[in-house]
């Protein structure tokens, strides 16, 4: 492209600083989009656009009869930046795909630059058989070439191995599996070299050309200067990222792995087949090689052996099993220490001495034993961990990715970069896997932290490999449109990390008690490195304390409660300017006091205030509620925990304490059962209840003295099913600080409730559902209390069932959406059927005889019923708004009768009242202040 730049060739179009080339980039047809010397914002920012007219229309028309042409539109594009001489060009690829589009049937190409709120900025209509263009061949790009060779029956062997691990998804290699073959490059030809498949997870594999490689040559020879590599597909490390971080790694003084990218093709040569495999990315594999390459002394590479690992994943997948859950998974101390070139390293008396020490050092890393600054050049890891976080690189500080080179001449270990997997914005800093993090190493880190954050360090990476990234992407963007790389990522990472070593609050200092000599203070350490406190300091800067006799260091999210002696002349720093004397006076003169400190690795001090009081939880305040499972305890209840049931069984039984089931259980009631609760008892499961009454052998459940609580169902999972039960004389369940408000409650528990009856509960609800979704049947509710029942924010059904002498409403719901039919309602003192905050009841043959309220809408809440009788009620029908948040109410009955009623209706200016379809237009002033029971209706206090 550098030379069509200058050279103007396969330029289409030309206008002011917009050039259009057309060409063939690596098999897919590109329209290139190049603006030279700037780039406005409208430029960089509005769509692409091409209308595409064809020379052939048959094919297009028979699948499109609307247009004759095909329109192709990018919400928007990535620039390459290239700078050619003294000028600068931004260059959009813009590729020409589709089902019905071949490059040899375009006639002309209309393009245009447009904007939703603008429209068209820009276009170029351009006929190409009018200016002769000839359509180009496929660019190439200037990659260096690899071919490998393989007689068939080595690459039989190499296919046969990758799909046994596609079968098992993972794939477990052994020397086995090397074959012969020969490789070829632009400088070396029939290199002979040992070689198999790589790769744990089969991604490495799944494409069916580009499958991975671990390549290493016979003898002494190596290929670009490198004696073992891998190849492998670009994605699997993540495109440029890779090649980018380990350039800033070697940048920066630690040991980092060469890694390019290559055309290579893999040449079956006793049956003349070539299979094309495309761009491929080269990685440095584990030699003295890579260390000297590194100028570093030749010394041993070590890591923790995760074969175990991917042995057991394999077997696992193997076995149809679930991974990890079904896995015998080791634990890292289990893991063996494995060293590169064993063979080499065991038999030589250096190098074997050189691994005792090595080994030991990762060994008490592993294990735990071992600080991180004890076994590591700390500036060199602090620096490797702080950079893998500015990169998004945490898959290279996973246990299994971790590489270390024990140095000889410093006996100290150092990283190596290996499968970074850079290129990801992160949310939180990993740490390394292994040893003790000590505060020498986490002062360093902090350190290493604020550089590799800093506008300098970003802007510097981004400044010096910014033409080589635009050219490497340039390279494989033809194959890999996807391989961009966005620097904003590490512009995100470096804020994150700047967030992370500085939080907006890192030392929250509370008072728990002083005198004249001392304060002591809760200091909590919210950062996550640790904080050394300097003092008490005045907002003059005056320090108030003695130094302490060592210095205080908190550790990274710790509390600790420190003492602080005072200074004699502690009570003279605070004068009153009222009776000019001196004196520290509590909680006033605390405001003015605060604690100084800075974090382990800054210079920057930092000031926190004193709250007057501590945030710390006291035992003694607090009451258990905690609740026991206690369901073996009871003669009455059958458990068979490998079927996960449990069964209350037929009989007669009293209950004095709180019954509690746990989840993930089934609970089945048997027809005959009979359970007196007394002594506030109750039962509370959080498992579905199967009550399998029958109409002739119905379950009881009830409160012979009025002592008994109630029942709680919670958040089940599957729909409970009661039927042909008597609830009787219950009241709620509680405990010391905690109750609710129906004798029955269901919340967040799906049910379904049939030929049921609810007797003389002395509850506010005899039956409450939250949250839920509900059926109920064939249910009576007789001489309830309060409210016969109560949906709160549920969802279903009411049906053939009656309320009779309910102590408040009879149905009353709020922000739930229920459907009632076959109701019949008797003297409640209250309302029979109420819908509020953003209810909406609706159904047919409603019936409500006595009582104060007929039916009552308010708070955005709809009524809408048919085939309604509201009969010798003191009012018949009331709609309005009650609370500020909501609105009116609306009521809407059709084949209504109205008999005996004192008074028809009240509604309120905004609300609604429709029967038959017409609007009542009837309204009544202030209606709220006639309800609640001064007119109608009963106190809800």
């Amino acid at each position: 492209m550098d030379d069509q730049l200058v050279s103007g060739e396969n330029r289409i179009f030309q206008k002011d600083n917009l050039s259009l080339f057309l060409n063939n980039d690596l098999g897919i047809p590109t329209l290139f989009v190049v603006y030279s010397d700037s780039l406005s914002q409208t430029q960089k920012n509005s769509r692409f656009l091409a209308f595409l007219y064809l020379k052939r229309l048959e094919e297009w028309k028979a699948a499109n009869n609307k247009t004759d042409y095909i329109l192709l539109a990018k919400e928007s594009l990535i620039p390459i930046t290239k700078q050619l001489g003294n000028r600068l060009y931004y260059v959009f690829k813009f590729q020409l795909e589709h089902p019905y589009f071949e490059i040899n049937n375009l006639k002309k190409i209309e393009f245009v630059r447009h904007t939703r709120e603008f429209g068209r900025s820009e276009e170029a209509i351009v006929n190409l058989e009018e200016i002769g263009f000839t359509y180009p061949n496929p660019s190439q790009n200037t990659l260096k070439n690899f071919q490998i060779s393989l007689q068939a029956k080595e690459f039989e062997k190499i296919t046969v191995k990758r799909n046994q691990a596609l079968e098992s998804g993972i794939l477990i290699t052994t020397d086995d599996d090397l074959v012969k073959g020969d490789i070829s490059t632009d400088g070396k030809t029939d290199l002979p070299v040992e070689m198999r498949l790589k790769g744990d997870w089969t991604d490495h594999l799944i494409h069916p050309t580009k499958w991975s490689y671990r390549i290493v040559p016979k003898g002494e020879e190596t290929v670009f200067g490198i004696r073992k590599l891998s190849i492998q597909h670009p994605k699997s490390r993540n495109f440029i990222w890779e090649w980018l971080f380990n350039k800033v790694i070697k940048d920066n003084d630690l040991t980092g792995l060469r890694y390019d990218f290559l055309n290579v093709e893999l040449k079956i040569s006793d049956i003349d087949s070539v299979i094309p495999m495309g761009i491929m990315a080269m990685e440095e594999s584990f030699d003295k090689i890579l260390i000297e390459n590194n100028r570093r002394r030749e010394g041993l590479i070590l890591a923790l052996d995760e074969s175990m690992y991917w042995a057991e994943r394999k077997q696992v997948k193997d076995l149809g099993l679930e991974y990890p859950k079904d896995a015998d998974v080791k634990n890292r101390e289990d893991l063996p220490i494995k060293v590169y070139n064993e063979n080499k390293v065991l038999s030589s008396p250096v190098l074997s001495e050189q691994f005792k020490i090595a080994k030991n050092l990762v060994v008490g890393l592993r294990n735990g034993e071992l600080k991180l600054s004890e076994a590591f050049d700390v500036d060199k890891l602090a620096l490797y961990i702080a950079l893998s976080n500015l990169f998004g690189g945490h898959h290279g500080l996973h246990t299994e990715n971790i590489r270390i080179y024990y140095n000889p001449v410093t006996n100290k270990l150092e990283p190596i970069s290996f499968d970074s997997n850079s290129g990801h914005e992160i949310n939180d800093l990993r740490a390394y896997p292994i040893g003790i993090h000590d505060q020498e190493f986490k002062e360093k880190l902090f350190e290493k932290y604020e550089l590799v954050s800093s506008n300098e360090f970003v802007n510097g990476v981004m400044d010096k490999y910014f033409q080589e990234l635009n050219d490497l992407y340039f390279e494989l963007s033809g194959e890999f449109p996807e391989a961009n790389l966005d620097y904003g990522i590490l512009q995100h990472n470096a804020n994150v990390i700047k967030k992370k070593i500085n939080p907006n609050t890192i030392v929250g200092a509370s008072l728990i008690q002083h005198d004249k000599n001392q304060m002591t203070l809760e200091i909590r350490n919210f950062a996550e490195f640790p904080v050394v406190m300097e003092g008490l300091v005045l907002e003059n800067g005056k320090s108030l304390n003695q130094s302490p006799f060592e210095r205080l260091i908190i550790g990274a999210n710790d509390t600790l409660d420190f003492t602080y002696r005072l200074k004699d002349a502690f009570n003279n720093a605070f004068v009153s300017k009222k009776n000019k004397e001196g004196g520290f006076r509590y909680p006033k003169d605390l405001k003015k006091i605060q604690l100084k400190y800075h974090i382990l690795g800054s210079t920057a001090s930092k000031l926190s205030p004193i709250f007057p009081y501590a945030s710390r939880f006291d035992q003694n305040v607090v009451v258990d509620n905690k609740l026991k499972n206690n369901f073996q305890d009871f003669e009455f209840i059958k458990t068979d925990e490998d079927k996960g049931t449990i069964v209350l069984k037929t009989g007669k039984y009293e209950l004095d304490k709180i019954l509690h089931i746990p989840e993930n259980f089934r609970v089945e009631i048997e027809a005959g059962f009979n359970l007196n609760l007394v002594n506030n008892a109750s039962i509370i499961s959080y498992s579905p209840i199967f009550c399998k009454g029958t109409a002739t052998n119905p379950i009881n459940i009830y409160s012979e003295n009025g002592t008994g609580g109630g029942i709680f169902v919670s958040s089940t999972n599957v729909t409970s099913i009661v039927q042909h039960v008597n609830f009787t004389n219950l009241s709620v369940p509680k405990m010391v600080s905690w109750s609710l408000s129906g004798a029955v409650n269901f919340n967040e528990a799906q049910v379904q409730i049939k030929n049921c009856v609810f007797k003389k509960n002395r509850s506010e609800d005899a039956l409450n559902i939250i949250r839920s979704r509900f059926e109920i049947d064939s249910i009576a509710f007789v001489d309830t209390f309060s409210d016969s029942f109560d949906g709160d924010f549920g969802e279903g059904s009411i049906s053939n069932s009656t309320f009779t002498n309910s102590g408040n409403d009879g149905i009353d719901v709020s922000g739930s959406n229920i459907e009632i039919s076959n109701i019949h309602i008797e003297n409640p003192a209250d309302k029979g059927v109420s819908a509020g905050e953003g209810s909406t009841i609706m159904g047919h043959n409603v019936t409500v005889v006595g009582g104060e309220i007929g039916m009552v809408s308010k708070d955005l809440s709809r009524i809408t019923l048919s085939d309604v009788v509201i009969e010798n009620t003191r009012l018949a029908i009331s709609c309005f708004q009650k609370k500020s948040e909501f609105g009116p109410g609306i009521i809407d009955l059709n084949n209504v009768q109205f008999r005996g009623n004192e008074v028809f209706h009240l509604v309120e200016a905004t609300s609604e009242l429709i029967i038959d379809n017409v609007l009542v237009k009837d309204k009544s002033e202030k209606v709220i202040d006639k309800m609640y029971g001064n007119q109608y209706g009963k106190s809800s206090r």
